[in-house]
């Protein structure tokens, strides 16, 4: 790890991390978003504390407005995105390019245990997502190493209560329900009280025992829950950002139906999606502002200065 560090690159107030719901195009994004006015002003690859970071997309929409475009949560080809460098490459850049709203979007299954013809609430594949909370199974990152935000608990401490900015929720909510000649089979809002089980890409998908976990741990709690890519919501609210996640069901949880996760996540992916998901991102991000009636900046609570000085001290070299 370098300290030395300063970041070159372009700076905005609103990014996405354009995951897995436009895999389909491909690296064509920038045409796509061309032929709906919004213009890529650059292409950059800036070096972080940690390395060379993931390529950052610097765009102009039709409202004048400028937003960054990080591809797929800022994971790099035959990089391991589990290791805790990439959400710290991608999070450095968008901590000193000054974001202040992060869009991100995923995919995968569900594991709702109401899956008859008559559980017309249950999640299913073809359903639009805005969850209200989230699982973890892995060590998630929750700080930038080498920065004042390296472990801050001391000074500040992230409550995750709203970990997805609910009006940023309902300005995705709003803009699929306006997407032309396409609709959601049903949109779940956060009121729904669904679950994200965070998953970061792997080389697997989760077997049936965990699926069959989270079947059972979503009845239990009365909270369906659904499995998917996304970054860290902790160090998301540690940098000072709004997050907004949406989720597109793409397949029931692993073993939960006899359908092939693989097969029915290709069709969607080469489908109707990635026109679909770009759409709803591009407007997003051209059309939304910055949220003032939400709890993300006060969910930060500040901390008694008399915590961090029992610790010991910082140590000189």
């Amino acid at each position: 790890m370098s300290t030395g560090v300063d970041y070159v690159g372009p700076r905005a107030a609103f990014a996405t991390l354009g995951g897995s719901p436009t895999w389909g195009l491909g690296d064509r994004f920038h045409e796509f978003a061309a032929a709906r006015g919004h213009a890529r002003l650059g292409l950059h690859r800036p070096r972080t504390p940690y390395g060379l970071g993931p390529q950052v997309e610097h765009y102009r929409g039709p409202s004048g407005r400028e937003f960054l475009r990080i591809p797929t949560y800022g994971q790099v080809v035959d990089e391991d995105p589990q290791l805790h460098a990439s959400e710290w490459k991608t999070f450095w850049i968008l901590w000193k390019a000054g974001v202040r709203v992060l869009l991100v979007g995923g995919t995968s299954g569900s594991c709702d245990w109401r899956r008859t013809a008559v559980d017309e609430d249950a999640v299913r594949p073809g359903d639009l997502v805005l969850p209200k909370s989230y699982l973890t199974r892995d060590t998630m990152p929750t700080g930038l190493p080498g920065t004042e935000l390296e472990f801050c608990l001391p000074r500040q401490v992230a409550i995750m209560d709203d970990p997805f900015c609910p009006p940023l929720a309902e300005a995705l909510r709003s803009g699929a329900g306006r997407l032309p000649d396409f609709r959601f089979r049903r949109i779940h809002g956060p009121e729904s009280n669904v679950v994200l089980n965070r998953w970061l890409a792997g080389n697997g998908f989760e077997s049936l025992a965990t699926c069959r976990l989270l079947e059972a741990s979503g009845r239990q709690i009365g909270m369906p829950v659904i499995t998917g890519d996304c970054v860290s919501p902790v160090l998301a609210r540690v940098c000072g950002m709004h997050l907004a996640y949406y989720h597109v069901v793409a397949n029931w949880g692993t073993g939960l139906e006899p359908d092939d996760p693989t097969i029915t996540l290709n069709r969607l992916y080469m489908g109707t999606l990635p026109a679909v998901a770009a759409r709803l991102e591009l407007a997003f991000l051209d059309e939304t502002g910055e949220p003032t009636a939400c709890r993300c900046g006060e969910l930060l609570r500040a901390r008694p200065p008399e915590y961090a000085r029992a610790l010991s001290p910082r140590g000189t070299q």
